[in-house]
């Protein structure tokens, strides 16, 4: 499919219809910013937003695919060429899946590795545990990887969900290690500040990504 026809036809037939970007988008249930990347090729509408757009731009999904208005003529012609061009990118979308699923499983078993043959937590300067934050990475990578996550919109959605339940599970490692280490109080203080710091570090980074995925919305 032509993305870049694709979306210039539906940017005229909004047009024609006398819409705005926002008009469209509210009948949608969307944000006009969302309309815009349609328009500029930045994107495509889901599979669950292809009926309700053809329905607003009053045309039917094979134009819609085919980024132009059909006669009769070549109507059955650019259906059959449409349905070869979903097949194949359904094809390879189930690849780019199976793929994103291995490496979401091989990242989540090292990030749970990592973490169960450390002997004890590095020193902390300050307020800073690179051992933590590589953690939190590793896991909501994880998360992304098996999430199927695609859009820069949804990465950071799944990341903003998943940060604060990572962090509880690094805490609650730490306090296992914290357990095991009350007969050494060198590593007690360290465990005990990763326990606190996993905690805020994953706060923070949800904070932060509150107002970017609305944003993005």
């Amino acid at each position: 499919m032509n993305q870049e026809k694709i979306s210039y036809f539906i940017q005229q037939t909004r047009k024609e219809h006398g819409m705005t970007q926002k008009e469209l988008a509210d009948k949608l249930g969307i944000s006009d910013k969302t309309v815009s990347k349609w328009e500029t090729g930045k994107g495509m509408p889901d599979m669950d937003f292809l009926i309700p757009l053809c329905s607003a731009l009053d045309i039917n999904v094979n134009e819609l695919l085919s980024g132009e208005k059909l006669s009769l003529t070549n109507y059955s012609e650019k259906a059959e060429e449409n349905m070869m061009n979903l097949l194949k990118e359904n094809e390879e979308h189930k690849k780019g899946t199976l793929l994103q699923t291995v490496l979401g499983i091989l990242l989540a078993l090292l990030a749970l590795g990592s973490m169960m043959v450390m002997p004890g937590y590095p020193s902390i300067t300050w307020f800073l545990d690179a051992y933590t934050l590589i953690e939190l990475v590793l896991i909501c990578g994880a998360c992304v990887l098996l999430s199927g996550a695609r859009t820069k919109q949804s990465i950071v959605e799944v990341i903003r969900m998943s940060v604060i339940p990572a962090g509880v599970l690094i805490s609650m490692i730490g306090v296992v290690l914290a357990l095991g280490s009350l007969s050494d109080v060198s590593k007690l203080g360290p465990t005990i500040c990763v326990i606190v710091l996993s905690v805020i570090y994953a706060l923070l980074i949800y904070l932060i990504l509150i107002p970017v995925s609305k944003r993005m919305k």
